[in-house]
């Protein structure tokens, strides 16, 4: 099962992705990977292990203050990085990746824009990436995450990120580039969930109900031999 699970910041896409990790391995056994690290200054990207220490603030001050260009080239490589192949494809979630790109580079970092030199607008460099998934991972399934603009703001209110990047007055307009990347996206198998009044549980059984039809005869049989072990 490969996933891009991507929403709005405090639309809920980090727990849900754990949730679906974990249900993926209770039901089909090994391990999914959850790869949440696209989020400029999050973008630590370590094994288990010493390395995996997370950034200090100083780090992460350090990161968002990196030039326009710099910010561009690190996300860049870190998306053709991380994109799968045909013999590691499956088992694969991604939180946010090149759809987090897509809405926050030109209207927070700076880069991304008409002008930028990697090809202009991001959501056109956007569209090249899901054209490798499709040649590589061709069953990769887009998973929008979304809530409505008061739920964003409650819970932005509630617990606050550090270093977020959404501020209050930015809900609404982000809320609609996502549903707009959303719309654009060429990855063919899409799933929507609103967790505006839902529990992490809850998005997790309305994900399990729309997946069924999208899981690869691979997901059916590590299931059935799950099952049989």
């Amino acid at each position: 099962m490969n996933l891009i699970i991507a929403g709005c910041e405090y639309s809920g896409t980090t727990p849900l992705a754990h949730a679906i990790a974990g249900w993926a391995q209770e039901t089909m056994g090994g391990t999914q990977d959850v790869h949440d690290h696209f989020k400029i200054p999050h973008i630590a990207c370590y094994w288990n292990g010493p390395a995996a220490e997370p950034f200090t603030d100083e780090e992460l001050s350090q990161i968002m203050s990196w030039s326009p260009k710099l910010k561009e080239m690190v996300q860049r490589q870190s998306q053709n990085y991380h994109m799968p192949n045909n013999s590691t494809a499956d088992g694969y979630i991604l939180v946010g990746y090149h759809m987090d790109d897509a809405v926050y580079s030109a209207a927070f970092f700076g880069y991304g824009h008409e002008k930028e030199l990697q090809g202009g607008w991001r959501w056109k460099y956007a569209r090249h990436i899901e054209s490798r998934f499709i040649e590589q991972a061709p069953d990769t399934v887009l998973v929008t995450v979304t809530a409505s603009k008061e739920e964003i703001a409650s819970r932005m209110e509630a617990d606050p990120h550090p270093f977020s990047i959404v501020k209050k007055k930015d809900i609404e307009s982000v809320l609609e580039e996502f549903d707009r990347e959303f719309d654009r996206s060429i990855i063919h198998t899409k799933i929507a969930i609103d967790t505006s009044d839902t529990t992490v549980e809850q998005a997790l059984e309305e994900f399990k109900h729309a997946i069924q039809p999208h899981l690869t005869i691979e997901d059916r049989r590590r299931i059935l031999l799950n099952k049989a072990s």
